[in-house]
């Protein structure tokens, strides 16, 4: 059988054991010989998270195309696990049924995933929810964690737009605290985010980056200034 091997990691899982692009790889590749199968391409999408559509990856695309195409030049898509092509319940249950009655069939290495039997196909859909309740899960707990910085006032990846980081600290900046007053103060006067980027762009006020104000970044701003607000109290 001619076969298509995809490999996934997000920026997270580079550094775990067992999850590389290589490592990944290599299993493909032993399973294929195993099996006396073909691996006629190896397909990659390095810090690609698994909540972005198949499709949307850069090169996640390939997978996806080969289940539109009326003649397809591969049998089967294999994968470790059914997670690396989404963390979605719902994407993946698509995905799953669209390998089933299209053209090309789909292998998951780690859990032995046989979409012939309706025990494979079951054992597939229950593997999609459980992916999706631990993505869940992870970003509940990053959110106690970035909660917890804030309230003890240290500092996670970078500053947010109004602090800078001093010995791992966040200080506010008092340039940046006027605009996030002004923010603050044009929301309660009911000013809407386009609106105040708009105003503050016009004005001078810079991002953090130095460039023109957006309506999200505004909302960011907003949303970041109240959580740190809030943790203070």
């Amino acid at each position: 059988m001619r076969v298509m091997g995809y490999c996934r990691v997000s920026t997270n899982e580079q550094a775990t054991e067992g999850m590389s692009l290589d490592a990944q790889e290599s299993r493909i590749r032993a399973w294929a010989d195993a099996m006396d199968h073909e691996v006629v391409e190896m397909v990659t999408d390095e810090g690609v998270s698994g909540t972005k559509l198949l499709s949307d990856r850069p090169n996640g695309m390939k997978v996806a195309e080969l289940l539109d195409a009326r003649k397809p030049s591969v049998e089967a898509v294999v994968v470790v696990r059914m997670d690396r092509l989404g963390r979605d319940a719902a994407e993946q249950i698509a995905l799953l049924k669209r390998f089933r009655v299209g053209k090309v069939g789909v292998v998951a290495i780690a859990q032995q995933i046989d979409l012939a039997t309706p025990h494979g196909r079951a054992m597939a859909q229950i593997g999609a929810v459980f992916a999706e309740l631990e993505r869940a899960l992870i970003a509940e707990r990053t959110v106690e964690a970035l909660d917890e910085l804030r309230r003890q006032g240290k500092a996670w990846n970078h500053a947010p737009f109004g602090w800078g980081v001093h010995d791992g600290h966040l200080v506010p900046v008092p340039e940046e605290q006027e605009t996030v007053e002004l923010i603050l103060w044009l929301r309660e006067a009911g000013w809407s985010y386009d609106r105040i980027a708009k105003r503050l762009t016009a004005d001078g006020h810079r991002t953090k980056r130095g460039g023109p104000w957006q309506a999200m970044s505004v909302r960011s701003v907003e949303r970041t200034a109240s959580r740190m607000m809030s943790s203070s109290l």
